[in-house]
């Protein structure tokens, strides 16, 4: 995840901030012996409550319909909601009660870096597997279920070749001041040589601030050849405005990872890529995984009909990360305590048909994604461009 928030303006199901117990999740079953608990603490209020709450989304889906088949291994899961509103106290305080009042064995959320890393040490200490969509450093209970932008160096390289057919272009980079696109902007920066991209420039976008001039201006300066974005989705239509309007007609190739290609609507520029973690979910597939994921998600979403509604991208990854830690529980029994849980979860695997093939973890890699898969996207027209390979963790 980008560690950043999408556009306001999405409509969704979700209730707002505070402590949600999420309906239709599944009360208490004596006759089986009890419930799984799981918690997601997520920025469900704030500038990244779209990204949160669409996260939410997913993983309730998964867990609606895991308890209206009778739960895993006959016993259902109750999920708890905490909102963090963005800020790290608060995500830390959050995976505390979670971890203390509600016991619960997995927590999902942390759209942020920041927030993930607050809540790590309380993961740890009480051995509770924590699912973060942004990672910033590796921990022994941190499993990462949302884009790693620091392993898309050499995609990001292949997918300039790829868009510009030279074998040497020129690149102008712009990339967001949050921990994981900085330290993506420094791999690149080093290996952009070796890589056989001249980088001409990597300019850095504040998060929250809306005036990208000065940044557009340095691109224009530069006469790429390709511009590579990690930015919102607001973000990049600004630079491609502005880069635009100077007369540059470079393409860009963007990087958010979370099919946030909702956000590119409104453009018909004909130069523009995305990069995404999971084959975008085609509304009249046939495949039994994309069938699956839908009859999953379309009670809990308003626009089950279209691409666009079913491609919301932390919709996907919470109904991925939730399945994975769901085919955990299968193989771990009841009851499984966070730390048995982190044990299986180290050797899970999921196939999930047209929308990822192989998803899931080992001890010495807690990323799930294998391929980025580069999008043309024009309004809301995506075309496969593309499948590149994840980066190693560094």
């Amino acid at each position: 995840m980008p560690g950043a928030p999408r556009t306001l303006h999405k409509a969704l199901a979700v209730a707002g901030a505070g402590v949600l117990a999420l309906a239709g999740c599944g009360g208490g079953d004596s006759s089986s012996g009890g419930e799984y608990n799981w918690g997601v603490n997520a920025e469900l209020s704030g500038a990244a409550s779209s990204y949160g709450k669409t996260l939410q989304q997913g993983i309730q889906g998964y867990v609606d319909e895991v308890n209206a088949a009778g739960g895993i291994n006959g016993h259902k899961i109750k999920l708890t909601s905490l909102d963090s509103g963005g800020e790290q106290s608060r995500a830390a305080a959050n995976a505390t009660q979670l971890a203390t009042a509600a016991k619960v064995n997995a927590m999902f959320g942390n759209v942020l870096s920041s927030n993930c890393s607050a809540a790590q040490p309380v993961a740890e200490r009480y051995k509770v597997p924590l699912a973060c969509i942004s990672v910033a450093e590796p921990n022994p209970y941190v499993f990462n279920i949302g884009p790693d932008n620091t392993r898309a160096a050499s995609a990001m390289f292949d997918g300039a070749k790829k868009v510009t057919g030279k074998d040497r272009p020129k690149a102008a980079l712009a990339y967001l001041n949050t921990l994981t696109n900085k330290a993506l902007a420094k791999t690149m920066t080093e290996q952009a040589g070796g890589a056989g991209v001249e980088l001409a420039t990597a300019q850095e976008l504040d998060l929250m601030a809306s005036d990208v001039s000065a940044q557009v201006t340095k691109i224009v300066d530069a006469k790429p050849d390709v511009v590579l974005v990690t930015a919102t989705g607001p973000g990049v239509l600004s630079l491609l405005k502005g880069v635009r309007a100077a007369g540059v007609q470079a393409p860009f190739v963007w990087l958010d990872g979370t099919g946030n290609f909702a956000s590119l609507v409104s453009s018909k520029d004909e130069g523009v890529y995305a990069m995404n973690v999971y084959s975008l979910v085609d509304p009249a597939g046939t495949g039994s995984g994309v069938k699956e994921y839908i009859g999953a998600v379309k009670p809990v979403i308003k626009d089950a009909a279209t691409a666009k509604g079913l491609n919301d991208g932390e919709l996907v990854i919470g109904y991925l990360a939730a399945r994975a830690f769901g085919e955990a529980l299968k193989s771990c029994g009841h009851p499984c305590s966070g730390e048995q849980l982190k044990t299986h979860l180290d050797k899970t695997r999921i196939s999930v048909p047209g929308v990822v093939d192989d998803y899931g973890y080992t001890p010495e890699d807690r990323y799930p994604f294998k391929n980025w898969y580069l999008y043309h996207a024009v309004g809301s027209k995506t075309t496969l461009t593309e499948t590149l390979t994840a980066s190693s963790a560094a």
